[in-house]
């Protein structure tokens, strides 16, 4: 089993940047692909106006104890904090329904590949995106 965090709006969809999230949805997922919402996680966002220095530090700490973050977009600061705590991010904008269950069959290969995990190019602008690799 696999705790996954996921950046959702509406909770249907992948649908917000790391750095603006205001909560993260928190699911146990299995190999054979089902999973559960295990719980809401109330999150500060990085660009916000109560959170100037766009530090990921805080987010990166909420999020310690899963394997992947799910997300539309993220910034290159942001993924490498989480790849240096070992939690994988992944860029995708699709339902969360279809994205853990395609993350339940490519999570046993998470630990011997970086293949899809959200890339280091580009720099975060919080007004204007950051860079995306989509799912694999």
């Amino acid at each position: 089993m696999a705790k996954v965090a996921v950046a959702s709006t509406d909770g249907i969809a992948i649908n917000e940047h790391f750095g603006r999230a205001e909560e993260f949805l928190i699911y146990e997922v299995d190999q054979v692909g089902t999973y559960k919402l295990l719980e809401h996680r109330k999150n500060i966002p990085n660009c916000s106006s109560e959170h100037q220095d766009h530090s990921s530090d805080r987010t990166v700490s909420l999020l310690a104890d899963v394997e992947a973050v799910l997300v539309s977009k993220i910034g290159p600061g942001a993924n490498r904090a989480l790849r240096s705590n070992g939690v994988f991010a992944f860029t995708l904008t699709d339902s969360i329904d279809k994205a853990l269950k395609a993350y339940a069959k490519r999570g046993k290969i998470l630990q011997s590949t970086t293949f899809g995990l959200a890339g280091d190019k580009g720099s975060c602008d919080c007004s204007k995106g950051c860079s995306d690799k989509s799912w694999p």
